[in-house]
């Protein structure tokens, strides 16, 4: 298998901190956002994702955390597939199904994808039956 291109991320570092992967700036040395992987059969697990939001969107942090997950599950040989629970319990409120959904991912489910590009198109709120938790996969 040829190697994996590393991600050019300049101003910051991802460094292992037990199970969790944390990314600190380079620049200013504060704490951007972590993510926690765990391998399943067939794909990678994300069990936590954090970042300052919205302190972090200018960043771009999430989206940093997203492929770095992703180049993890390609040298897991899982070819890049992940999956996430997507849920508002501790969001303060945001809606991180949209972000997933921006960065590809779907729920395999054609009417909740078409619900979320919906609420996406006209900037509202997702559903509340979405909003407890909602599996969503990329890959």
């Amino acid at each position: 298998m040829p190697p994996i291109k590393p991600i050019k991320i300049t101003d910051r570092v991802l460094y292992k901190s037990g199970e969790m992967y944390k990314m600190a700036s380079l620049k200013t040395g504060k704490y951007l956002g972590k993510i926690k992987l765990v391998p399943k059969k067939d794909r990678l697990y994300i069990a936590d994702m954090k970042s300052n939001f919205p302190e972090n969107k200018k960043l771009r942090v999430g989206t940093s955390l997203i492929h770095f997950a992703k180049q993890i599950s390609k040298q897991h040989n899982f070819g890049g597939k992940l999956e996430v629970i997507s849920h508002n319990l501790e969001c303060g409120g945001k809606q991180p199904h949209k972000f997933y959904r921006k960065m590809g991912f779907s729920t395999h489910n054609k009417r909740l994808d078409e619900d979320l590009d919906f609420c996406m198109e006209y900037d509202i709120d997702i559903p509340y039956y979405m909003q407890q938790g909602t599996t969503m996969f990329w890959g």
